[in-house]
């Protein structure tokens, strides 16, 4: 990049944009914290243990997620110079305070795995080296922190880059290798721990399956559902951030084009699995999926999980015109968003159930169930902290964006 003086920020742009919302989202959100915890109280001390430690699971997999999916969504589209995503980026930066509440939760399941993991129940001798509780510890704390570490650099960076801007200093060779280097390794590292993620907290509560295409199949959809965050989050704060043109039809379009791509990946790889275990002739393998979608109690949950997050959300965004109104686009983006937090559900409870002897209890304790409201509303609460706090746009971006722009006529 040359070390060429940085432009005047676009006129039409408000840098200085901040989030304005009613005092009421504020309270609400509070009181779904409250419900949440009394929730979870009620749940651990009223209902069978294991239900309330499986849906701690089940919305730690969703909300953590996507707090993190969105996050890493801003790291690659800095990765890629997209200019078309100031506005989208502050949104994926804004989850940041969220994210010292995932790992605290992390580690609350990793202190109770004797409570919902089967093969502590029975061990299995000949996966002891993978399948033990301080290794699992370990690696899962390392990994996770690590991706929060990666993830506030980024942000704080970020953050120092628009200060320079406002400043009117030269955004620096220097500091865009920095923001350029942390982003590369966020990308780079997301797929390695949400697999580990995948690995330790759905597909060893089944302990006998094994799926080397499970990993790249969590994240993926993990992303995908991310998109769909990303969508809802646009829509509800975008008239209250006074963003205009950095926020609209066009955003909004290549968003669902986004969510239309992952779509059709996601349910690619999730045949895949299936085909190359069936192609292999591994039974023992093949009872994990057959379990789910193809025999037994749990095969209506997990066809719906997968018609509403995928089939339903794939065959809608092939209308351009429904990807370029926000509101319309925000309706596919909550089917996403239901129908992977289904999934999510289908794939860790089941298993559990049949380790103990219950495969049709499809029905965890519905109390238990409210804690989702806990991780809802903290995730707003830190969202609109941030945006409160700082600019809706980054000034930085929008500087970088104008430094392609003449490094490209210069090309031309």
């Amino acid at each position: 990049m040359n070390d060429q003086p940085q432009s005047e920020v676009n006129p039409g742009m408000n840098v200085d944009a901040r989030l304005a919302f009613p005092g009421w989202i504020r309270l609400a959100s509070i009181l779904a914290v409250v419900i949440g915890a009394a929730a979870a109280i009620i749940g651990f001390l009223t209902a069978p243990v294991v239900e309330s430690w499986l849906w701690l699971v089940v919305w730690f997999l969703v909300f953590g997620g996507a707090a993190q999916g969105v996050l890493v969504w801003a790291a690659i589209f800095g990765v890629a110079q997209a200019r078309w995503t100031p506005a989208v980026n502050r949104l994926g930066h804004s989850t940041i305070g969220f994210l010292p509440i995932v790992l605290g939760i992390l580690v609350v399941l990793l202190l109770g795995v004797r409570f919902y993991v089967p093969w502590v129940w029975n061990p299995l001798p000949e996966k002891a080296a993978w399948l033990n509780i301080p290794f699992m510890i370990i690696r899962n704390l390392a990994a996770m922190a690590l991706m929060v570490l990666l993830s506030f650099i980024l942000v704080r960076w970020s953050l120092e880059a628009d200060a320079a801007v406002a400043r009117g200093e030269d955004l620096s060779r220097n500091l865009h290798y920095r923001l350029n280097s942390v982003a590369v390794a966020i990308t780079i590292a997301y797929p390695f721990v949400f697999t580990l993620i995948s690995y330790d907290f759905i597909m060893s509560l089944w302990p006998t399956w094994f799926s080397t295409m499970f990993g790249p199949y969590y994240f993926t959809t993990n992303i995908y559902m991310s998109l769909a965050v990303l969508v809802v989050m646009g829509v509800l704060l975008g008239s209250h951030l006074r963003v205009g043109r950095y926020l609209g039809p066009d955003q909004f379009n290549d968003l669902g084009n986004l969510m239309l791509g992952f779509s059709l990946f996601s349910m690619g790889l999730f045949f895949a699995q299936y085909l190359t275990i069936w192609y292999a002739n591994l039974p023992i393998e093949t009872d994990f999926i057959i379990f789910r979608y193809l025999r037994g109690p749990w095969v209506p949950l997990g066809w719906a999980a997968f018609i509403i997050g995928y089939v339903v959300p794939f065959l809608l965004l092939q209308s351009r015109t429904l990807k370029r109104r926000p509101r319309w686009l925000f309706w596919v983006a909550l089917l996403v968003i239901a129908g992977v937090a289904l999934e999510r559900y289908v794939l860790v409870v089941p298993s559990v159930m049949y380790a103990l002897d219950r495969p049709g209890h499809l029905l965890l304790f519905p109390v238990s169930a409210l804690m989702g409201l806990g991780f809802l509303g903290a995730l707003v609460l830190a969202v609109l902290a941030f945006l409160r706090r700082y600019p809706a746009i980054s000034a930085a971006d929008e500087a970088l964006k104008e430094i392609y722009d003449r490094e490209e006529e210069v090309l031309v």
